[in-house]
């Protein structure tokens, strides 16, 4: 046979090896008719109560973007980089595959590959990345399809529409917005550089994680189009000269509230498979302006180390959620302490063992002793060990007195106190022994706020939320918040009043001076756990509900050779900032006056006072049912008084 026959009997073999070879790895394949509608992952928008984006969780895709309307440098940046023939080749370029083969075989490794822009698109929105000689057949056959399909520019679009660029964000508009925070057809060209080169290593050269990296693999991307001839080498080394570009700060203090807002998202909707916006409770200008403020604190506080962590919750008083702060910085630690972490609340629960008084007829002038304590092994001591002897049931709290607080339970009973703190929103509460006063139990900074809620709303019991609709990205609804029905309060009214009065003593004269408000009248309790490993401040002013907690997430004690940190220092005055920042211009809430009830007097005191010329005969309360036997007692007691002269 002739050389010439012998070439075509080999290229039409070839060929059928080839066609074969299609026809084996292209059946099952997915279609390629509509690869605008391809996504992965649904995308969760998170907005605050004004409708300002707080977060996007799953695929933060943008717009997408018509490269006819893009700057000619943008395009170019990411030609140079990813595909320099894209125009010039039908979806597979095999120059580019036998050149990343030889090089590769030369390194003993992946060092380059030969894969075309419109490869990369069946990567990013049709196959999974897996590395196989199968896949790799597929993702060819695949690009040869689309191209059949698609115009190179329609192919491009969808491509940048698709690719990955770091910090959950994919596609051009997404990263632009994210990195820079304008329009991709307002991208100059060292943010295009900064953008293409990316594509590399999103993660690991994203500017949020290294500027650095992020600057020189843009020098490189720079580079690449000066030897593609769409920059002069000039222009290159000025804009490198000049830090390529610059990135916004990346603004993450609403994470925390919104990785919250899609957990409960997850919770009702019981799976999200589709693109969905969450319409949240939350006030995003407060919350980042409350965050500024304790940053500003910690700062100045010396006792403030860099490992003391911070969560800050306010709320309305039916629940909704206006603040929620999950730790100092969410890109060093996503874990949300404001709803997660389990601490001893301290003597922020000194509050449901002095409401479980007022609820059982004590009154805040009423005596309690402030003496030393044993109960069986337990023997509390008091701040710096200095005891009062008997104080009025408004000072010892105000004081924030173990010894008193501990007497105060055993005399009013543990179990009342339980059920005062249960009904307030402290579920599954049990009796810890005589500790419970000092609140060695644990609790989420969220359990602490919502058993505060019925303190300041009088008395009913209340679930924070945090999400007031859900709806799908067209807009249908598909959850919106029903107001809860009607309950009957947890606590009277006449209780409230008495124990609001000596919660705002604690503020304007006692631990809390540091929560005192310009405006509103405050009303809260400090806390501290043994050896300062937990500090709160819990309050509520005007309607607003806050809490504030600090510590360290090993749980060591918060104490430097200056001191430690108590709840009457730094979580008083983050407390107060986040107050201001939340009540904002609204008007201040006048509390309703305590008067003291007058207590009704024995007819013995009476008559000890007539005898000793104190009081007019007229002026005492006859008990309602006095009979002969006892008022026959107390004239004798009133004849021994009248005998020795002395008091009884």
């Amino acid at each position: 046979m002739k050389f010439a026959g012998r070439v075509t009997v080999v290229a039409i073999l070839g060929v059928a090896v080839f066609a074969g070879i299609l026809v084996y790895y292209g059946r099952g394949l997915p279609e390629v008719g509509n690869l605008a509608a391809a996504r992965k992952q649904p995308r969760i928008t998170v907005v605050d109560r004004f409708g300002h984006t707080i977060g996007i969780h799953g695929q933060d895709r943008g717009d997408p973007v018509d490269t006819a309307e893009l700057p000619e440098h943008v395009v170019q940046a990411f030609l140079a980089t990813e595909d320099r023939n894209f125009y010039h080749h039908v979806g597979v370029n095999p120059i580019a595959i036998l050149r990343a083969l030889t090089i590769n075989m030369r390194e003993g490794g992946v060092a380059q590959g030969g894969s075309t822009i419109t490869q990369q698109l069946v990567k990013n929105l049709i196959l999974t990345p897996e590395q196989t000689l199968e896949r790799k057949v597929q993702e060819m056959i695949l690009a040869l399809r689309i191209e059949a399909r698609y115009d190179k520019n329609e192919i491009l679009g969808l491509y940048l529409n698709a690719v990955y660029f770091g910090n959950g964000a994919y596609g051009l508009e997404a990263a632009s917005r994210r990195y820079f925070g304008k329009s991709p057809k307002e991208l100059n060209l060292g943010e295009a550089a900064m953008l293409a080169g990316l594509l590399k290593a999103p993660s690991r050269f994203s500017p949020t994680n290294s500027e650095n990296l992020a600057r020189t693999r843009a020098a490189v991307v720079l580079h690449a189009m000066v030897d593609a001839n769409f920059i002069t080498r000039q222009e290159a080394d000025a804009i490198i000269a000049q830090g390529v570009a610059d990135v916004i700060e990346d603004d993450r203090r609403t994470s925390y509230a919104a990785d919250y807002a899609v957990t409960e998202a997850e919770r009702l909707l019981s799976g999200i498979d589709e693109d969905i916006i969450v319409h949240t409770t939350i006030d995003g200008e407060a919350l980042r302006r409350t965050d500024d403020a304790r940053r500003a604190i910690a700062a100045d506080d010396p006792l403030y180390a860099a490992d003391i962590q911070t969560a800050a919750i306010a709320m309305e008083e039916d629940g909704a959620i206006r603040v929620l702060i999950g730790g100092n910085d969410y890109a060093e630690s996503v874990y949300n302490r404001a709803v997660k972490a389990m601490r001893q609340p301290g003597s922020v629960f000194k509050t449901f063992v002095y409401l479980a008084a007022i609820e059982n007829g004590w009154e805040p002038e009423d005596l309690v002793d402030d003496t030393p304590v044993v109960i069986g092994n337990y023997h509390p001591n008091n701040y710096k060990d200095r005891y009062y002897g008997p104080v009025e049931l408004t000072e010892a709290l105000s004081r924030s007195l173990n010894a008193a607080a501990i007497r105060l339970q055993e005399e009013v009973g543990r179990n009342r106190v339980v059920d005062v703190a249960r009904r307030a929103g402290f579920d599954g509460l049990t009796d810890v022994g005589a500790s419970l006063a000092l609140g060695t139990m644990e609790a989420t900074p969220l359990t602490v706020a919502q058993s505060y809620l019925p303190l300041s709303n009088g008395g009913y019991r209340t679930e924070p939320y945090i999400i007031v609709g859900i709806t799908t990205a067209s807009g249908r609804t598909l959850y919106e918040r029903e107001p809860p029905s009607a309950k009957a309060p947890i606590f009277d009214s006449e209780t409230l009043v008495a124990f609001d009065y000596m919660l705002r003593h604690v503020v304007s004269a006692g631990s809390g001076v540091h929560a005192r408000l310009p405006v509103h009248q405050a009303a809260g309790k400090t806390g501290t756990s043994q050896d300062s490993r937990d500090a709160w401040f819990a309050g509520y002013a005007s309607g607003v509900v806050g809490v504030v907690w600090l510590g360290k997430d090993n749980n060591e004690p918060m104490e430097t050779g200056r001191g430690y940190i108590s709840g009457s220092g730094a979580p008083a005055r983050v407390w107060a900032a986040m107050m201001t920042e939340t009540l904002g211009d609204r008007p201040a809430r006048e509390p309703v006056p305590y008067v003291p009830r007058r207590k009704k007097r024995s007819l013995f005191e009476h008559l000890a006072d007539i005898l000793n010329g104190k009081e007019e005969p007229a002026d005492y309360d006859e008990p309602e049912e006095l009979n002969s036997e006892e008022l026959g007692r107390l004239l004798d007691e009133v004849a021994v008084y009248e005998c020795t002269g002395t008091c009884p």
